[in-house]
């Protein structure tokens, strides 16, 4: 057996190609959104929620064991058995669990299934707050299938993955979309901050929102919206800003380090989201949209005086310059590292303006565009991916957790 490589990409010959059993997977989840749609509308609430927590669990098995064979996941497998950070620098988080991570099966692809199994629960949280129930499954399927987040979930990146998931409830409060208690809100940043050195850009654009969301309807008319902030508010704020200056003090140095590498030596860069079916998707929005539009006969005055609609635009035009700037090598290894979280905001805030406009339906070219890249893309692709030779998605592993082999190489 050969040593582990020391570069990527890393690669693992424990593998095999299983076309079958993805598909049946894929399946279950297409048939348990349908039986959560069905069971809201019905009034069957145990079924709904049986149906809640079977699709996330089946999100888990499908991603963790997809994502076997990927780089980034094969990598950290091995490094966190030889050290307690998993070879990572300027994240606290990873330090703290790293020495649980060799305990689990399959290490590091089980925790990358254990976040897709969380960016598919998300969803149906946010489909419950709304009183969309039956819509909750479709929603999940539609965020974990997504070409928008490829990178992320279909590549195995789960340590930015699960920062960026960390910060969706920032996201909600800052753009009113949902209510999140605020306690939530700052503990959730606070541990996202230790996760991954993309913090600072991904928190920036969390809170981008608040400047296009309008005005506080908790603060009188007129009055400043400092002025609304008072006693506990203020210091429960005052203690956030503090602990997260803090934080980024601390992950400060590695985060400057990674800047200049990035902007003077790294030419590598994910071109993920100039993929064709993200413009698909793109374009399935923009439809969504002006049916929206034509329906509720809503005008530029109108979208224009709307937060959720300044939110919607703000985050397709952003994903707009991320793709501009990969074409035309803007600091490519930066802007693409921040494709799949700016595509993650997108969704969101996409399903919450459908939300404001009451036109849930409207989602349906998005989702058919969502359903169409995996059921005809993605699943065939794996009918020839070459297990052992690359480190592509959908490579499972061939053998039990107890039976792996761990420190080799192909």
């Amino acid at each position: 057996m050969l040593p582990f490589p020391t570069r990527a990409p890393f690669r693992i010959d424990q593998v095999t190609a299983a076309p079958l059993p993805l598909t049946l997977l894929t399946l279950a989840l297409v048939a348990t959104a349908a039986v959560m749609t069905l069971a809201a509308r019905n009034g069957r609430r145990r079924l709904w929620a049986a149906g809640a927590t079977l699709l996330p669990l089946l999100v888990t098995v499908l991603f963790g064991l997809g994502a076997w064979g990927t780089s980034d996941v094969t990598k950290l497998s091995h490094f966190f058995a030889l050290d307690r950070g998993g070879g990572t620098r300027g994240e606290l988080f990873w330090w703290l669990v790293g020495p649980l991570i060799p305990a689990l099966p399959y290490r590091m692809a089980l925790v990358h299934g254990l976040v897709a199994g969380a960016y598919a629960l998300m969803p149906i949280l946010l489909a419950r707050r709304w009183g969309a129930r039956a819509w909750g499954g479709w929603w999940a399927l539609l965020v974990v299938l997504s070409p928008l987040l490829l990178s992320f979930l279909q590549n195995g990146v789960s340590r930015q993955a699960l920062m960026t998931l960390l910060l969706v409830p920032l996201l909600l409060w800052a753009g009113r979309l949902a209510a999140v208690r605020r306690g939530w809100v700052a503990a959730a940043a606070i541990v996202a901050a230790g996760i991954h050195t993309t913090f600072v850009p991904t928190v920036v654009l969390a809170v981008v929102p608040r400047l296009l969301a309008g005005s506080d309807p908790a603060a009188s008319p007129g009055e400043p919206a400092w002025r609304s902030l008072r006693g506990r508010r203020l210091i429960g704020i005052g203690a956030l800003v503090l602990a997260l200056a803090g934080l980024l003090v601390l992950a400060a140095p590695m985060a400057w380090m990674k800047l200049q590498t990035y902007t003077l030596q790294e030419s590598f860069f994910s071109s993920y989201a100039l993929a064709l079916p993200v413009a698909r998707l793109q374009l399935a929005m923009l439809i969504g949209a002006a049916m929206v539009c034509w329906q509720r006969r809503l005008g530029w005055r109108r979208l224009l005086g709307c937060g959720h609609s300044r939110q919607f635009a703000g985050f397709f035009l952003l994903l707009l310059l991320i793709q501009e700037s990969l074409r035309r090598g803007w600091v490519p290894p930066i802007t693409s590292r921040l494709a799949d979280s700016a595509g993650l905001f997108l969704l969101i805030v996409w399903l919450a303006w459908l939300e404001r406009h009451r036109a849930r339906w409207a989602v349906l070219p998005t989702l058919l565009a969502t359903l169409n890249f995996w059921l005809l893309d993605r699943l065939p692709d794996s009918l020839t991916v070459s297990c052992g030779h690359n480190d592509s998605f959908f490579c499972l592993p061939d053998r039990w957790p107890w039976q792996i082999r761990w420190g080799g190489g192909p």
